[in-house]
């Protein structure tokens, strides 16, 4: 199988060590930043899917002084997106080799290819729940948030659960071998 020529796995294993650094040193500052806004309320807001529940949301925030924290985690989220999709993205070319299978090899560089859907989404999800936040938000954005939101964290947990049969993969090779 041919191997991709710009990401030898010394590169893949240095880079996929590095962005894990950098993505829990992100997500360590970001939860402190927040406070006291939570990342579940986030969650909360970008899976409202109905327009009442985003608008009793979004009161809540202004009335505990929240709102402010929700768009700067947004806007935060973009950088986010960068360091979370380069990171799975790698861990997912860098386990599949790691694992010697040839389909798991070829799988992920087709889930590296979500993980690019899955940042646009993201940007689509984010743009939609900053409309909501900083107008009034309508059915359309928070519909658009929503299925946006849903795309995204499937295609993260497809590539969670991909990188851990590679893991498997890799371990019963030892094993065996």
């Amino acid at each position: 199988m041919k191997q991709l020529s710009f990401a030898p796995p010394a590169n893949l294993q240095r880079w996929f060590w590095v962005l894990l650094a950098i993505n829990c040193l992100f997500i360590i500052a970001s939860k402190w930043y927040m406070q006291p806004l939570s990342t579940d309320e986030i969650v909360r807001f970008e899976l409202a899917k109905d327009l009442a529940v985003a608008e009793r949301i979004v009161q809540y925030w202004e009335t505990y002084g929240k709102l402010n924290h929700a768009i700067i985690g947004i806007y935060l989220d973009f950088v986010f997106i960068v360091f979370y999709t380069s990171g799975l993205l790698v861990a997912s070319l860098y386990f599949s080799r790691l694992s010697g299978h040839e389909i798991l090899m070829r799988t992920g560089r087709f889930v590296a290819y979500l993980l690019i859907v899955a940042g646009i989404c993201d940007v689509i999800e984010n743009i939609a729940m900053l409309k909501s936040l900083q107008g009034t938000p309508t059915r359309w954005s928070v519909l658009l948030a929503y299925d946006m939101a849903t795309t995204k964290f499937s295609i993260v947990i497809l590539s969670a659960l991909f990188i851990a049969v590679c893991l498997v993969f890799r371990l019963l090779r030892k094993i065996v071998l």
